[in-house]
């Protein structure tokens, strides 16, 4: 993996990433927590989910959002950010031409970043949700959008984020028709602060992409 600096709509983004020694790999994104609340591309989730994505093959890449880290600017409102997603999935597609998969993850904030990316692109293949944001309650975006995603969530998160992951999953079902599948974590909270629940997570992530993966090949 190597450290890259992409051009944004408001500077740098400072990226790390990782190129498949496949030309023709999937591809994947990953998206950090709210850059508010002190998360950025190197925090142990993005890195856990990074991995995940690396050592199934995937070419990959994650960044810290405008303001966070190295990358320039201020910290972004949600529609700065939106741009800055963009900008890398450009990026990462314009530098893998000969694939023609690409997967979204996010954590916390991230994971309702993925949503809004996902309606804007419809080349998306897949997506994986880690712990999301149980405070966001707009999903009026939301679109028929026929898709498979994964939602990972530590069975020791808050009553509000344990609550919301099925809320959350019949709202994708219904109003987006995606087929999502739940994994809770035992014993995990939601930044899986013990090296145990960070390696469960990596392994269920690795494992469902892995197979999803797989079974869009034999299609």
């Amino acid at each position: 993996m190597v450290d890259i600096i992409i051009s944004g709509e408001s500077g740098k983004l400072h990226a790390v990433y990782h190129k498949s020694a496949i030309p023709s790999a999937p591809l994947a994104v990953v998206l950090s927590g709210n850059p508010r609340q002190k998360y950025h591309m190197n925090d142990r989730v993005s890195y856990a989910m990074f991995r995940a994505f690396m050592d199934i093959g995937f070419s990959v890449v994650r960044f810290n959002y405008r303001g966070v880290g190295d990358s320039e600017g201020t910290i972004g409102t949600t529609s700065e950010n939106l741009l800055d997603i963009a900008t890398v999935i450009d990026w990462i597609q314009n530098h893998n031409e000969d694939s023609d998969k690409i997967w979204l993850a996010g954590h916390q904030l991230g994971a309702w970043y993925v949503l809004q990316a996902m309606m804007r692109r419809p080349e998306v293949s897949g997506f994986a949700l880690v712990s999301p944001d149980p405070t966001v309650s707009d999903f009026s975006f939301l679109s028929p959008r026929p898709n498979r995603g994964l939602l990972l969530q530590g069975a020791a998160e808050t009553d509000d984020a344990r609550d919301f992951a099925p809320h959350l999953t019949q709202i994708l079902k219904k109003q987006a028709q995606i087929d999502i599948e739940t994994i809770r974590i035992k014993n995990a909270d939601s930044l899986y602060s013990t090296p145990a629940d960070l390696r469960q997570m990596y392994n269920d992530l690795k494992a469902y992409v892995g197979r999803e993966n797989s079974e869009d090949r034999l299609l």
